[in-house]
């Protein structure tokens, strides 16, 4: 079955064939029905494109996220909860204050390279291109841990 924008065209179609005395009552409530259930459609379509650009935006950030993990703390996979070794034992992969991840401003989209060693987690970077916060919800000199 078709999307649902091709089934109440379909139906419009249906309507005219039809020949509708639009003096009748009825047949001005069929009209108008169908009117709004086009609109829908068309609000239904324009919502389905959005969450799948929605979607895509946060797998990004998701990816983005992990590559700051990893720099960050380095990459934990290796490491399994239920072997009998001490934590001792286990080697963990060292932070590269050197390696540089890459941004993409969320305002103009211009990519930007930035030592994780710089990262300073107060407050946000400012995109060298339009000059605003890489993370706007950070407020600077706030700590991420008060409550007013």
């Amino acid at each position: 079955m078709g999307n649902i924008t091709d089934r109440t065209a379909y139906l419009r179609g249906l309507a005219e064939g039809l020949t509708f005395e639009k003096d009748k009552p009825e047949n001005r409530l069929l009209l108008e029905m169908l009117t709004v259930m086009d609109e829908m459609a068309q609000k239904i379509a324009e919502l389905d494109s959005d969450l799948g650009e929605l979607d895509e935006y946060v797998e990004s950030i998701d990816s983005d996220l992990g590559d700051i993990e990893d720099a960050l703390f380095g990459d934990d996979d290796d490491l399994d909860d239920d072997d009998e070794e001490d934590d001792d034992d286990i080697e963990v992969e060292q932070f590269d204050e050197n390696e540089e991840l890459s941004f993409d401003c969320p305002n103009c989209g211009k990519t930007m390279q930035i030592k994780a060693a710089d990262i300073d987690f107060d407050e946000s970077p400012l995109c060298p291109n339009c000059h605003k916060p890489f993370f706007p919800d950070v407020i600077e000199g706030e700590d991420v841990g008060d409550d007013k």
